[in-house]
């Protein structure tokens, strides 16, 4: 075997182990599945439900790589509000509220999105850490009364190799749908929407 038919094999060689650790750009379409909802509302309290997308950085992280900078995750071009709206409606209707009503005792439901975070971290290791955290606050109006909460979910997973685009998007969706979640998990806003 002559010299340049070895350094073309090793040029080679370093050109797929590159490749190899290089990731690419991915958008994630929102489409949380919530489980299936526990009935909330027998009597059909009537609720609007907003969601607005207020996060000060638009990209949830980066998958890592060697090129982490450039291998960034974002959201597809609808961004959060309007399928969230859609789903958390959908969701609501399940549990028994009277969504998007016209009736005067109307809730008005508002869902802000302050933070959304599935990153890799910088620092190296064993394994493929993905660090992931949503952040909502939400304002329920009725009238001249008010309720306000801050819902956090905040964890980290661990694979053995960087995830694929469909185990990205899953995740992301489902952290979504677990903040989202949460909301009903504080009694007291529960009890506001049902207006007891």
């Amino acid at each position: 075997m002559s010299y340049s038919s070895v350094m073309k094999t090793c040029v080679l060689l370093a050109v797929m182990c590159l490749a190899a650790c290089a990731q690419s750009p991915q958008a994630i379409r929102v489409a949380p599945i919530f489980p299936e909802p526990l009935k909330m509302s027998d009597n059909k309290s009537p609720v609007h439900v907003r969601v607005s997308d207020q996060r000060t950085n638009k990209v949830l992280g980066s998958r890592g790589g060697a090129y982490r900078d450039t291998a960034v995750i974002t959201l597809a071009n609808e961004g959060l509000s309007q399928p969230l709206e859609k789903a958390l409606s959908a969701h609501m209707a399940a549990m028994g509220f009277d969504v998007d009503s016209l009736n005067p005792s109307t809730t008005d439901l508002h869902v802000i999105f302050t933070s959304l975070v599935y990153n890799h971290p910088k620092e190296g290791g064993v394994g493929h850490d993905m660090d992931m955290q949503a952040t909502v606050e939400v304002e329920a109006v009725r009238g001249n009364e008010h309720y306000n909460g801050r819902y956090r979910v905040k964890r980290n997973q661990k694979f053995f190799n960087a995830p694929s685009d469909a185990e990205n998007s899953d995740l992301v969706n489902e952290l979504v749908a677990e903040v989202l979640n949460s909301i009903f998990a504080d009694s007291k806003l529960v009890a506001f929407l049902q207006n007891k």
